[in-house]
């Protein structure tokens, strides 16, 4: 009933602001309108600053352009309100959130959910490191660059984005977040891993080793290439069953046990000693991530659901004792992988 309540508070919170996105999402152009495609946001510290891009088409080169305001909100109707051009914000694809905004998230969300034309499955990146101002500037075509990267995810990386439905799920749940994070190194930009996020700020970030455990225990398909040899390997998460170990009636422990599945591309050939490997390595990557969500005292990985579905006659003593018991529980974690050869 409290999740109910609480998603009732965020829909009434998705109503309260913000109006004037408009547009058809055929074109950049439609008359004097821009479709924004990205929008990052900012928090300069004396207020807001959104910025918009578009792809550039044919000959034409990338469209930004960046307003500001004391709330997200008014920095998002200042962008939308111009008299020389209208710029849309209702199909936009990616919000980058910088990590000095993150603290705005809700009203970021209520400003998202305000135009009914706008997707519940925009998906929602948080930006590393500063440097967001270069990326929407001068011939920089981050619209473009953002629809490369999302294509890639579909077939290679399995750091899937959050969309502003699961954020707002969870917002409301008052639950943590894994928010997969980029970043600039040079002129590319690159995933940087996961900003582990609660109560308005990042926790933790994880990056290399821990943003690979993450992703396997949510269970995405993931393009890495790791040291059983120098193979180059996509890896998808078959899923981890979560039982607890009881003490009398005291939570004492978790049994994790996750089942990986490997094809090896680009013509290599499968060893037999290599799944031993990548169950080590996998392992390993997973209870970095668990030890980091511990050490922040967050179960970001939904092991309290899974738990419960294991033995649901004790889900009461389990979900009462899980915020006390969560940050010191005793984790065993195996892994099960099987490799194939690409065909």
């Amino acid at each position: 009933m409290r999740g109910v309540v609480a998603w009732a508070v965020t829909a009434a919170w998705m109503l309260a602001l913000l109006s004037g996105c408009a547009g058809t999402p055929q074109s950049r152009e439609s008359g004097a309108t821009v479709l924004a495609g990205v929008l990052g946001v900012e928090d300069l510290g004396e207020g807001f600053c959104i910025r918009a891009a578009a792809e550039g088409r044919g000959s034409q080169g990338p469209f930004h352009c960046e307003s500001w305001g004391q709330t997200p909100a008014a920095a998002v109707e200042d962008l939308t309100d111009r008299a020389e051009q209208v710029v849309s914000c209702a199909h936009v694809e990616h919000w980058l959130v910088d990590e000095s905004a993150v603290g705005e998230l809700s009203s970021l969300l209520s400003y998202a959910f305000q135009e009914p034309q706008q997707s519940t499955e925009t998906q929602l990146w948080v930006f590393q490191g500063g440097g967001l101002d270069r990326l929407f500037d001068g011939e920089q075509d981050v619209a473009r660059r953002m629809t490369v990267l999302k294509a890639q995810g579909k077939d290679k990386q399995g750091f899937s984005p959050v969309t502003l439905r699961e954020a707002a799920e969870a917002l409301a749940g008052e639950e943590a977040l894994l928010l997969p994070a980029l970043r600039v190194e040079g002129e590319k930009l690159v995933f940087a891993g996961f900003g582990l996020y609660q109560d308005g700020e990042i926790l933790r970030w994880l990056r290399g080793e821990e943003a690979l455990g993450a992703a396997l225990l949510q269970g995405e398909r993931i393009h890495w290439t790791g040291s059983v040899g120098e193979s180059s390997i996509v890896l998808q998460s078959l899923g981890c069953r979560v039982v607890p170990q009881w003490d009398g009636g005291i939570l004492a422990g978790l049994s994790i046990r996750c089942r990986l599945e490997g094809t090896y591309t680009g013509g290599w050939q499968k060893q037999q000693s290599d799944a031993v490997q990548l169950e080590q390595e996998t392992a390993q990557a997973m209870r970095l991530a668990l030890h980091r969500m511990q050490a922040a005292g967050v179960d970001a990985a939904g092991l309290l659901g899974r738990a419960g579905l294991h033995c649901p006659v004790r889900w009461s003593a389990l979900e009462g004792q899980w915020a006390e018991k969560f940050p010191g529980l005793s984790i065993d974690l195996r892994v099960e992988a099987a490799l194939e050869t690409e065909t």
